[in-house]
């Protein structure tokens, strides 16, 4: 499975169609500012779930060897696992707690994923260096 232009400008299509449908009901009365951006934030949180997901499901090129290639699908195994955990977390907090607690925590718990993902990626990329020396 590979994660296209048009996977992509679904979730897009998604995200925005949800948040102006919430900004409708916003204006009309039928929920209060905090409730919109919270479900906002939810409907968000949902989409890097799955995304998340996706992520150990990509196809690529093979690698120019078999233990390259376990390296760089554990390496996604891992990234898709931090990635729909964090997710969860965020839209958890979204759900459950104070809004001056949910945001601050949520984005950490997505920051720390992304810094972990990337560490993953540069440790996948040293080794290959230090494989072929």
């Amino acid at each position: 499975m590979k994660i296209g232009v048009r996977t992509s400008l679904i979730a897009a299509l998604f995200i925005l169609g949800a948040t102006l449908l919430l900004r409708e009901l916003v204006q009309a009365g039928m929920l209060d500012g905090t409730a919109g951006t919270r479900a906002a934030m939810v409907t968000n949180g949902v989409i890097v779930a799955l995304f998340g997901n996706l992520i150990p499901k990509t196809l690529s090129k093979p690698r120019h060897s078999v233990e390259a290639e376990q390296r760089v699908q554990a390496a996604l195994r891992r990234s898709g696992w931090a990635m729909t955990l964090a997710s969860l977390a965020y839209t958890g907090l979204w759900l459950a707690a104070p809004e001056a607690v949910a945001q601050p925590l949520s984005l950490a718990a997505l920051g720390l994923t992304a810094l972990y993902v990337f560490g993953l990626a540069v440790r996948c990329k040293l080794r290959r260096d230090t494989a072929a020396a």
